[in-house]
């Protein structure tokens, strides 16, 4: 009996105590608001509750969320005073609230009928998400209240648009040869300005005041975020964008450079580290990038000098990474893909990898029981979880 006293004791009183920590860290400003963090899609979070390198060494699945109706499928995710909120598509879309440490279902939020919801963002207490409509395909962009009051709904043009970003009040959104600024508040249009050309699936990025987004595979173009007027052009080493601080970075087939948000002067460039960068995450003092040939890389931000280079792949005919990095504690976080064919037989694999951010070294791998993929799928990094939003269930590691 007083053998079980004690352990009763200490495992009620010790996770109590690190649960307190956890949801601290949780609440102190951890937030992960749209896809990539910020408005830079810096894919940086500072506070990670203790998340460091020691502790990534320890990752491991720490609850998940799995789709629960016929043909659903998870939209997006976003974490938000410790709660976390995920999209979803099926008999309707809906939006879920989940605790972010213990995975507790805290019920529905929005559930459209006929809906299907993907990207999801939260701009102050209104939360962003744009959706199908079934079975026509009409496309929406929407704004809700917390409590899932619908607080105004826009419909969009069918046009090719990678998404949206969040920052400074407005919804950026490019589709077809149209960047266009729509107001939070109400949703209305607070500008538009033509493109020259299409982005595809590229998404821009705020930085500086200013708006920046790629055309085609390497042509940058930026734009005051009040006007809406355009500020400068030039020809970019690829079409993949972060931004922090007063550098746009971009990533592409041709390699790595930074750009200064005010003017767009190159500042460095680097073409020898990586093969076939793909995506990229920014600290406050170093870029990191991920290429579709099993590489990753840190480079100076300021200076472009390489850091580091470490390799993810397992020698098989593909390795590559379809997914943005997330950093944060001194490690980075990527989701990575690896398919092989051995003895006539073909294995697909998915793998989170935690690298520490000031050697490389890699720290820890864990393999995802993913069945389906997209490729655009949101890793997130707050309060001391890393989460991915894969499309038939969302994930939560932590230490």
């Amino acid at each position: 009996m007083l053998l079980l006293a004690a352990l009763s004791a200490l495992l009620g009183s010790f996770p109590a105590h690190a649960l307190a920590a956890e949801r601290y860290a949780a609440r102190a400003g951890a937030d992960w608001r749209q896809d990539g963090g910020d408005a830079g899609r810096s894919g940086h979070q500072a506070l990670t509750g203790g998340l460091d390198v020691a502790a990534a060494r320890r990752l491991r699945l720490s609850w998940t969320a799995p789709a629960t109706r016929p043909d659903e499928q998870v939209g997006g995710a976003v974490v938000v005073d410790g709660t976390l909120l995920r999209s979803s598509g099926g008999p309707s879309g809906q939006i879920r609230r989940y605790d972010a440490v213990t995975g507790s279902d805290l019920g529905l939020v929005v559930d459209e009928p006929g809906r299907a919801f993907g990207e999801l963002a939260a701009a102050g207490d209104t939360l962003v998400v744009e959706s199908i409509e079934r079975p026509g395909a009409q496309r929406f962009l929407g704004g809700y209240r917390m409590n899932g009051q619908r607080r105004w709904e826009i419909a969009l043009a069918d046009e090719v648009s990678g998404g949206y970003t969040v920052g400074d009040g407005l919804i950026l959104r490019s589709a077809g040869a149209t960047l266009s600024a729509f107001r939070v508040a109400d949703g209305g249009i607070a500008w538009t300005a033509p493109l020259g050309g299409e982005p595809g699936f590229h998404l821009p990025v705020v930085v500086g005041g200013l708006v920046v987004q790629a055309i085609g595979p390497g042509r940058l173009q930026a734009f005051d975020g009040r006007t809406g007027r355009a500020a400068w052009a030039r020809d970019a080493v690829g079409a993949g964008l972060v931004a922090a601080g007063d550098t746009v970075f971009a990533v592409g087939e041709r390699g790595v450079c930074a750009y200064a948000a005010a003017g767009g002067a190159q500042r460095w460039c680097d073409a020898d580290t990586l093969r076939s960068p793909v995506h990229a995450s920014v600290s406050a003092d170093a870029l990191f990038v991920v290429d579709g040939q099993g590489g990753l890389a840190a480079f100076d931000a300021a200076t472009g000098a390489r850091r580091w280079r470490t390799a993810y792949g397992l020698r098989a005919e593909v390795d590559a990474s379809y997914w943005a990095p997330v950093n944060g504690g001194g490690v980075v976080y990527a989701v990575v893909y690896h398919f092989a064919v051995r003895g006539g037989v073909s294995t697909h694999r998915v793998e989170l990898i935690a690298a520490d951010a000031a050697t490389g070294a890699l720290v820890r791998r864990l393999d995802l029981d993913v069945d389906a993929l997209r490729g655009d799928e949101p890793l997130l990094l707050s309060g001391g979880h890393v989460y991915f939003a894969a499309l038939q269930r969302l994930y939560a590691f932590a230490a």
